[in-house]
């Protein structure tokens, strides 16, 4: 990485930093600056607009980041079982993204300073959400043959596993202010999941 990529990082980073602990507006430019080490002039070579820039920058990396690891991890299902384990790993994978110090941070800065985001920026979850769900129920036609709900309700069982997995991150990471998913959580959430999916199945493969 080149001295001004470096450069950019560090201020990124400290940014990051206060931006998470107390906020965006209570933040000036001149702290960011001292805490990294360098000039105000430096900071707005390195970005012109200022805070604000740094921001969107902060909130853009951390949105590519979290959508790269959720993306690629469908696979063909053939069997309930199959589905099942590829949901939980997914939620497995989403919690892990949380317990990078970065991707957390980035996270609740999104959350906390929504009103001063773009539509395009405060909408990558509900994004992400509608991706999963669509793979979901991609997933679900594979097996239709061995489940117990028609396929015009595949929308509405994706979205209740949807609605488990959101309110798992909801009440952790933003009503209890957690900087990871508990061991309990996890469990609790899991086992909601392999619920729901044994009630969507037929009764004679949930017993397997």
């Amino acid at each position: 990485m080149e001295k001004s990529e470096l450069q950019k990082d560090k201020i990124l980073k400290v940014a990051q930093s206060m931006f998470s602990e107390q906020g965006f507006e209570a933040t000036t430019t001149r702290e960011i600056s001292r805490e990294a080490g360098i000039s105000d002039g430096s900071l707005y070579y390195y970005f012109p607009d200022g805070k604000r820039e740094i921001l969107d920058t902060i909130v853009h990396q951390g949105i590519e980041s979290r959508t790269v690891v959720i993306d690629d991890w469908f696979s063909e299902v053939k069997t309930v079982d199959d589905l099942k384990k590829q949901i939980v790993d997914l939620y497995e994978r989403i919690c892990r993204i949380f317990e990078d110090e970065n991707s957390y941070r980035s996270f609740m800065i999104t959350i906390r300073e929504r009103p001063l985001l773009s539509d395009s920026q405060t909408d990558w979850l509900i994004e992400v959400l509608s991706n999963i769900q669509d793979k979901l129920i991609k997933e679900l036609s594979a097996i239709d043959n061995q489940l117990n709900v028609d396929v015009k309700d595949f929308k509405y069982a994706t979205g209740i596993i949807i609605s488990i997995i959101q309110k798992s991150l909801y009440d952790e990471l933003i009503l209890k202010n957690n900087k990871v998913i508990s061991k309990e959580v996890k469990e609790l959430t899991e086992s909601e999941i392999e619920l729901m999916i044994q009630l969507i199945s037929k009764k004679d493969l949930s017993r397997n």
